[in-house]
């Protein structure tokens, strides 16, 4: 019914909550979990799942792929599965017990890309009563049908910035994405390959513990963001780094449709 791909990379605290959180999950019968290993020097991932309690398969990548290249990885190994549906989940994340199940009604009457996670940082506008409109969604908490990883696989798979340049695609495409107002996963991260200071750290708007593995999870990224405050106040060269990142993504990609 639903595979739920979970990407890993070192970072062992996360991952237990991550884990903690994913093994109480309320799932369809027939659904699956599946964790991503990819190529974590340190991290061991088979010890931590099995901890956890989590009822799930390991897949290991023998070099490292990177954000995007696991995505790829990810929607090729979907696709050679018998489920119906996609779910990603970061391994920095933790997740409600009825995601799953909140996220297939609101599939129910739409037909588009759907996030579990509604983040602060990507505006958007209600279109009903647990639904808002984006243009830009990131990868982690989003809900796949088949036919838009085959889409997607197609046209961007491999390329690097995937989560950009799908939602460019599906936009010219006028593929609908959303999120539902209240996130049903929530982001703990704040080291790591997307790290961002205070001013842009991500957040899901909303989000509501419904266990105690969740409430843990929310306290330690608390005490751990906020007994750590001067590491993450932005300085003016990561502030100029992010401004020049920005303007070199869209030069790349306004050169790169002009060479098509």
């Amino acid at each position: 019914m639903v595979l739920i791909a979970i990407t890993v990379h070192e970072r062992a605290e996360l991952v237990r909550h991550c884990f903690a959180t994913a093994a109480e999950l309320i799932l369809p019968e027939g659904s699956e979990i599946v964790v991503h290993d990819d190529a974590s020097p340190t991290l061991d991932t088979a010890r931590l799942i099995s901890d956890a309690g989590l009822s799930a398969s390991l897949e290991r990548m023998p070099v490292r792929k990177g954000a995007s290249g696991m995505i790829t990885e990810v929607w090729r190994s979907f696709l050679a599965s018998h489920h119906e549906h996609l779910l990603f989940l970061d391994s920095d994340m933790i997740i409600n017990r009825d995601a799953v199940g909140a996220g297939l009604e609101q599939l129910a009457g739409f037909e588009g890309l759907l996030s579990l996670y509604n983040s602060i940082l990507h505006a958007g506008d209600a279109v009903g009563p647990d639904l808002v409109s984006k243009r830009r969604i990131g990868n982690a908490g989003t809900l796949w049908n088949r036919s838009l990883v085959r889409l997607a696989l197609e046209r961007v798979g491999g390329k690097p910035y995937i989560d950009d340049r799908y939602c460019e695609l599906f936009n010219a495409m006028k593929v609908p994405l959303a999120a539902t107002t209240r996130s049903r996963v929530q982001h703990l991260g704040i080291h790591g390959e997307n790290y961002h200071p205070y001013g842009g750290l991500d957040h899901g708007s909303g989000f509501v513990p419904d266990s105690p593995a969740q409430s843990a999870a929310l306290v330690y990224a608390h005490d751990h963001l906020l007994s750590r405050q001067q590491a993450f106040l932005p300085s003016a060269s990561w502030l100029r780094a992010r401004r020049d990142k920005s303007l070199w993504r869209r030069l790349t990609r306004r050169l790169s449709q002009r060479a098509k």
